[in-house]
């Protein structure tokens, strides 16, 4: 189902940074999310 070398977790990484990057808005994200993309 998924591309050799892709796991749910790089998937959900890049689905949050497509709609998060333009839409920067305090507390959208959890704070373990925000973590991640900081």
């Amino acid at each position: 189902m998924h591309d050799p070398g892709k796991c749910p977790m790089e998937e959900f990484y890049n689905m949050i940074r497509q709609w998060y990057v333009p839409n920067k808005h305090a507390g959208m994200l959890p704070e373990k999310a925000e973590k991640m993309l900081n």
